[in-house]
Parts: C-alpha cells; sequence; structure tokens
C-alpha cells in the first residue's frame, strides 16, 4: 500500500532538490500548481504518467518516488504523524504494523474504531478484549459483545 504522504514530502524534496517552484514544477508536469500542491500534501497521488515524468524529470526510479523501498517508522503516540490514515488502519488489519490496540484506540475516529471492532469481531484482529473493552464506548461494547 502507497503512504501519500511519504509520496508527497518525496515529491516535495526532489522538486526543492532542483530548486523548482510548484508552478515551475507544474509547468513541466502540465499540472496545476493546486494539483502538485494535493500531492505534496498527500491529499492526493500524480497519475502514473506523472509519476513517470517525476522519474525521468529528476533522474529517479518511480520506486523512489512511490516511497516502495523505504522502511516506513511509526510513532507508537502519533500513529498518524506523517501517514495517511487509510494507510495505517489497513496495515494494522493485514498485520503489517503490530500494535497493542487498547493502547492506541484513542487515536482512532469513531468510524476507524468501528472499522477495527468488526475485525476484532470476526476474528481478523487479535487483541486483549478485557482490555479493551474499558476504552469502549457503550455502543461500541454492545456492538463488540453482542449484546
Amino acid at each position: 500500500m502507497i503512504d501519500l504522504r511519504s509520496v508527497g514530502r518525496k515529491i516535495q524534496s526532489l522538486r526543492v532538490e532542483h530548486k523548482l517552484t510548484q508552478d515551475e514544477l507544474a509547468e513541466k508536469l502540465f499540472v496545476t500548481r493546486q494539483a502538485l500542491s494535493k500531492w505534496e500534501n498527500g491529499q492526493s497521488a500524480p497519475t502514473i504518467d506523472n509519476i513517470l515524468l517525476l522519474s525521468r524529470l529528476f533522474n529517479v526510479t518511480f520506486e523512489e518516488i512511490l516511497c516502495l523501498n523505504e522502511k516506513t517508522e511509526f510513532d507508537k503516540k502519533d500513529l498518524f504523524k506523517n501517514h495517511d490514515r487509510y494507510l495505517i488502519i489497513n496495515k494494522i488489519i493485514s498485520g503489517e504494523l503490530v500494535v497493542k490496540l487498547e493502547d492506541v484506540f484513542y487515536q482512532f475516529s469513531p468510524l476507524e474504531r468501528m472499522t477495527l471492532l468488526k475485525k476484532v469481531k470476526d476474528g481478523t484482529l487479535k487483541t486483549d478484549i478485557t482490555e479493551l473493552s474499558s476504552k469502549l464506548t457503550t455502543s461500541e461494547l454492545k456492538f463488540l459483545l453482542g449484546g
């Protein structure tokens, strides 16, 4: 899974390294400065064609632009720092990111919490339900325990 924030930071870093403004790079890529800004902020992703153009322009591989070879570091106190929320949720569900769910549960939005609880309930995600239950709202507890 691609972390849009990491990709955005990489694009911005390469742009600055090559002494280009957002306007200049956007012109070279035939996109608006606003589109480039959204890429750099991790709000959207460049198309494959634009990734290839960036690769040629900066003389780097597309893997480097997409940060595919970088080891991702996570701060357990702030899981979402510098990372896309969707990426974090999926890494936890897939087991790629191992966290003690009851210790980080407060960091998730209500929708993210329910997504994780569904995975706990169906057995996809393992956690200590006894410890987690003290972190749950009444409705979350009812959902998880089926009451």
